[in-house]
């Protein structure tokens, strides 16, 4: 079975834009503020997809299957792909893809799979940290890219083959079922915007309904980072 390297996958502790995780405790020499728990980003491995999955068991009302867990492995995918832990504690993750990477198949584009974060945790800009992170790694791919590791075996440090640089990705998009307004106007306040309404796109989760799903893009990651240009110049 093929060995990944984990280290260096945990990013540095989050500052999130909200301010919900600040509170006030009263006693007798006045107010203190209570500092802000950690939160910290975690690259997906073989060792923490079965936490990945009960997230997404609770969370979303589809059931993924066996394929798209080990799709989300991707090695190209690990600066992208993440999980979020508050205190220490795995709350949610976002998955993605990446589409017309190859070339000329069309413009790059980020494709954001799913989203969730544990319900007592929504509300304090996970979810939004989750994506954001997932644009500006699209938009600024990691040099070098992470390496690749065998197909079957283990492998040294030398060994691992250096994976092909990745091209720098300034489109995103992102399905919503259609009549989910919260998760529309999160997204829209992201910078995507609706594109079309693709009929029966749920339609191989029995539990989904309707079966529509609005189209969200944003064709400028850059702009919607707050960046002048695809390259942050």
């Amino acid at each position: 079975m093929a060995q990944y390297n984990t280290a260096g996958t945990v990013s540095a502790p989050l500052e999130l834009a909200r301010g919900e995780h600040e509170a006030v405790a009263i006693n007798g020499n006045g107010a203190r503020v209570a500092p802000p728990p950690k939160v910290t980003l975690t690259s997906l491995t073989p060792n923490n997809t079965g936490t990945l999955r009960k997230i997404y068991n609770v969370v979303l009302p589809v059931t993924y299957s066996e394929r798209f867990y080990k799709s989300v492995l991707d090695p190209s995918l690990d600066d992208v792909n993440k999980l979020v832990y508050y205190a220490d504690i795995p709350v949610g993750a976002c998955c993605c893809s990446l589409e017309n990477v190859a070339p000329k198949q069309g413009e790059p584009t980020l494709a954001i799979l799913t989203l969730a974060v544990l319900a007592p945790y929504r509300s304090q800009g996970l979810g939004s940290a989750l994506v954001r992170h997932a644009l500006r790694a699209a938009l600024h791919p990691t040099v070098p890219p992470p390496p690749t590791p065998p197909a079957s075996g283990t492998a040294t440090r030398g060994q691992l083959k250096q994976a092909p640089p990745r091209v720098v990705i300034n489109r995103a998009t992102v399905h919503v079922q259609v009549g989910n307004e919260d998760a529309k106007r999160f997204y829209e306040r992201l910078g995507f915007k609706e594109d079309k309404v693709v009929d029966n796109y749920y339609k191989n989760f029995q539990r989904m309904e309707p079966k529509a799903a609005w189209l969200l893009v944003c064709d400028d990651i850059a702009g919607a980072l707050g960046e002048t240009g695809a390259n942050g110049a």
